[in-house]
């Protein structure tokens, strides 16, 4: 009996093991994946929107190249600038920013958009949702800052969006529009890593935590927007869709209670980063209204 009680403890002992390393290897793999999403194509340039542009570079904290297309007005309100999301690049197509960067132009408002690290055409290997992208965004704001010396305004989509308000509380800067965003990445990651890795949370969505900052710089306590939001000291205004299937409402909802300089609208539709597509005009008159009001 124990020769079998002994043989039985081996299997299992094997079996775990081999589970444990499937397990792993299966996690790195998506935090791989994750970490280094196909980088999408540029489709256009300002000059086909019938404005005139400078492509630019902006160099990030580590040395990377950052490209960008800034859209001067030759009497700015102020200057936007732009943070996309993730696996998008500086047109954000599922906006699209195409169609606004125009209305933005002919309110008064100059135009700054890049690609973060790690998408688009900018350098660097690893899209880290927020946690090094921080840095980048410092980055444009001071390039910005170095054109024009009036207001500043951060817009941000879905983890943009995120990044924009991460970032505020460090540098100085006159308001925030944040479209989708979640309000901390290591709650989000913990309940809604599925929906991007397409596996079971349960036994993956720890081991994908743990191991995905050990190669690509993804810090998920570094992206907490609903603790960095106390100590931004500007205007914020926060879009969400109310059926929105990748980050949920109620991450907006939380960002907003309780934040007096805070204003939350929720567009009643369906889909991530599909307020605009559903309310063109009311999203314009919503933004160009807050705008107005911050300024």
């Amino acid at each position: 009996m124990n020769r079998w009680v002994k043989l039985f403890g081996i299997l299992l002992l094997i079996v775990l093991l081999v589970a444990g390393l499937a397990i792993g290897g299966i996690s790195a793999h998506i935090g791989d994946q994750l970490t280094s999403p196909v980088r999408e194509t540029l489709t256009y340039t300002p000059k086909s929107l019938g404005l005139k542009y400078e492509n630019v570079t902006i160099q990030s904290e580590e040395g990377y190249d950052l490209y960008g297309w800034w859209i001067p007005h030759p009497t700015p309100r102020a200057t936007i600038v732009f943070a996309h999301g993730y696996g998008k690049n500086r047109e954000q197509e599922d906006l699209p920013l195409k169609e606004l960067i125009p209305e933005f132009h002919e309110q008064g408002y100059q135009f700054l958009t890049f690609d973060f690290r790690g998408s688009g055409i900018s350098e660097g290997d690893r899209v880290t949702v927020g946690a090094k992208e921080q840095s980048d965004l410092q980055e444009a704001i001071k390039y910005a800052r170095g054109r024009s010396t009036g207001p500043i305004v951060l817009y941000g989509i879905s983890m943009g969006a995120a990044t924009a308000l991460s970032t505020a509380d460090d540098v100085e800067v006159d308001a925030i529009i944040a479209d989708s965003p979640f309000s901390d990445l290591r709650d989000y990651l913990e309940t809604n890593l599925p929906v991007w890795s397409d596996l079971p949370n349960v036994p993956f969505t720890p081991v994908i935590l743990t191991m995905t900052p050990w190669f690509s710089g993804l810090e998920a306590d570094l992206v907490s927007p609903i603790r960095d939001i106390e100590s931004i000291d500007a205007p914020i205004l926060l879009i969400h869709s109310a059926g929105d299937d990748a980050i949920p409402v109620s991450e907006s909802e939380k960002l907003a209670e309780g934040q007096q300089q805070v204003e939350l609208w929720v567009t009643d539709n369906d889909g991530h980063v599909r307020s605009y597509h559903s309310f063109k005009t009311e999203y314009r008159q919503q933004i160009f209204d807050f705008l107005e009001r911050a300024l």
